[in-house]
């Protein structure tokens, strides 16, 4: 079976044809993702072929659609393969897309919102298999659930991936999360569910893009940790650190970088306490830049459950398994999960 995931940023397209194995007729879609008992490793398939061109939003979104024409066709030809013969293509999409109307109804990228990408590749490229999109971070959660991170905790627990409840988190320019539930995404009826970045972490506290103060991106993502060291000392500074540099200066011991990230870490703990107990997971996955700095992971498992009323068994929290190639993967298996395909 094979099947084409789609990235789609502000900055770059990717889009990768992957082969998944074929499952007999009484299986469900989840079970081929049970593990080899010799090896313990999750079975679901492999990237084929890959590749990635500018988004170039600046041009309209007519030549988005077009791009992603290309790239379909291009990533078959790579590998001789018919398009028609494809069983769908996942499209991992930078907002929130209404279940119904299928539009994005939000997004970073603008040029984006009010369309319908599923529609209009179809029609693009006259094909008659299932082409559906989803929420970036749901497909970030779910191909870390499904194949990265879901995997070590099925390997240190024996709960296997469809029975695990997992959130996964991006700690990027943005902060935003999707939440997984015993193998499958949770959309809710505006396909807007674990859009965390706007709940509040701080009452009346800084003012939010979306109109409202205190949102949790406005004191997790990557710009908010660069905008608590810059305001504290940094501002008559030309050349003010990035997030990587404020770590880097965390590392020499620099006082005012000790005091943000600890401030970071303390605000993060807290958050992710309260998601603790309302969805109570098995884990937490951590992806985006900030989530490859160490010094995030020391200590958070067990300030969490400070911060929750069950703190004898705190919940873990995994650095990300997949890289930047979660995005597509997700985007796929979207399509497996909402067709329950079966060969």
């Amino acid at each position: 079976m094979y099947l084409i995931g789609f990235d789609i940023g502000g900055t770059k397209i990717e889009a990768m044809l992957l082969h998944f194995g074929i499952m007999k007729k009484e299986e469900s879609y989840l079970s081929s993702f049970e593990f080899q008992k010799s090896t313990g490793e999750i079975v679901p398939g492999f990237v084929l072929y890959k590749k990635r061109v500018l988004t170039e939003r600046h041009n309209g979104y007519e030549q988005v659609i077009e791009k992603m024409s290309q790239l379909a066709n291009e990533v078959c030809a790579e590998r001789n393969l018919d398009l028609h013969s494809l069983a769908g293509i996942g499209l991992s999409v930078p907002g929130p897309v209404d279940p119904i109307s299928e539009l994005v109804t939000s997004s970073n990228t603008m040029i984006l919102v009010g369309h319908n990408l599923q529609k209009d590749l179809r029609n693009k490229l006259n094909v008659s298999f299932p082409i559906l999109s989803e929420n970036d971070a749901n497909c970030f959660a779910l191909a870390e659930t499904l194949c990265g991170a879901g995997i070590e905790h099925f390997k240190k627990t024996k709960i296997p991936v469809s029975k695990q409840v997992s959130m996964g988190l991006i700690l990027g320019s943005g902060f935003g999360g999707g939440l997984i539930v015993n193998g499958r995404a949770v959309t809710g009826k505006r396909g807007g569910a674990g859009e965390i970045g706007h709940m509040t972490l701080y009452s009346e506290g800084h003012p939010c893009y979306c109109g409202r103060r205190g949102c949790a991106e406005q004191y997790l993502c990557g710009p908010a940790l660069e905008a608590s060291l810059n305001s504290r000392i940094y501002s008559q500074i030309e050349k003010r650190p990035s997030a990587q540099e404020i770590f880097q200066l965390y590392n020499t011991q620099d006082p005012i970088a000790l005091a943000v990230v600890k401030q970071y870490k303390k605000d993060l703990a807290s958050f992710l306490g309260t998601l603790t107990c309302m969805l109570d997971p098995h884990y937490f996955v951590l992806g985006g830049g900030l989530s490859l700095q160490d010094i995030i992971y020391e200590g958070i498992e067990a300030k969490i459950g400070e911060n929750t009323y069950l703190p004898d068994s705190p919940v873990t929290v995994y650095k990300h398994r997949m890289g930047d190639s979660s995005g597509a993967i997700g985007a796929a298996l979207v399509v497996l999960e909402q067709n329950r395909l079966h060969f």
